[in-house]
């Protein structure tokens, strides 16, 4: 117990030093970059212990620091003016997280900070693109045959699929509600006595309409059910027959200061 304490002690007390290690390394390449002198700022902030290690492919929040190093360092190149060497910058960058949006030092936003998102943002738009560019007809009407709404998420038209499975869901959703009503009429329906039924005399102490009115009721919830178990078709055949319309989605990314 007392070796495992100790070790975990240790364990802490090394990353420690690492992250106060790293801090300087972070904070003198801030305030390089913000004298202007981004030569000084690159080599500075390429120093940073296991930039360039081997990182295992499911951690994500290193993979994720790196990234944010990268995009520093290629915003640090288009800064002095580098476009090549920015460019594989934000390419290893995106390649470890496409998400990023920051780097990892406290800069205010500047022109290269936006040059340096919209190089990157350029790269998501056209990787989107890309895959979108390999969807099919078929493998979008298969989708929407299975799940309305899933063909065209698959297409990258996010509204029109969410359109599409929450129609499906509220009508799917009233269908058994409906279903359920109409089952517990048909019982009673089932349930009414012969001596309910109105056989040209009315028979003393029984209700003599009730057959009448527990059909109608059963007529009336069938009905019900019937129209909107139609309009899900509908609204099913409509979500595969829409991939005759539309064809891949068109990407649109904005870029922002902040």
């Amino acid at each position: 117990m007392y070796r495992s304490l100790s070790v975990w002690v240790l364990f802490c007390l090394t990353m420690g030093s690492a992250w106060a290690n790293d801090r300087k390394i972070i904070e003198k390449a801030q305030a390089d970059y913000r004298a202007g002198d981004y030569a000084s700022a690159f080599e500075t902030l390429s120093h940073l212990p296991n930039l360039l290690g081997v990182v295992p492919l499911f951690d994500r929040p290193q993979q994720s620091r790196r990234a944010e190093i990268f995009f520093d360092l290629g915003r640090i190149h288009l800064a002095s003016g580098d476009t090549i060497r920015a460019h594989l910058a934000l390419v290893e960058a995106f390649h470890l997280n496409p998400e990023t949006n920051k780097g990892i030092m406290d800069i205010p936003p500047d022109q290269a900070l936006v040059d340096t998102r919209a190089l990157f943002l350029d790269m998501r738009r056209k990787t989107v693109r890309q895959t979108l560019k390999g969807t099919t007809f078929w493998g979008a009407a298969g989708r929407s045959l299975l799940l309305p709404g899933w063909g065209q998420l698959y297409r990258g038209h996010k509204k029109r699929g969410y359109g599409f499975m929450g129609a499906s869901a509220v009508l799917a959703a009233a269908w058994l509600v409906t279903d359920i009503s109409y089952r517990s009429a048909y019982n009673t329906y089932r349930g009414t006595r012969l001596n309910d039924l109105q056989l040209g005399q009315p028979i003393a102490g029984t209700d003599s309409d009730a057959f009448t009115r527990n059909f109608e009721r059963v007529e009336s919830r069938a009905g019900r059910a019937n129209l909107i178990l139609g309009l899900l078709a509908a609204v099913w055949l409509s979500s595969v027959l829409d991939h005759l319309v539309i064809g891949p989605a068109q990407v649109s990314l904005s870029v922002s200061i902040n």
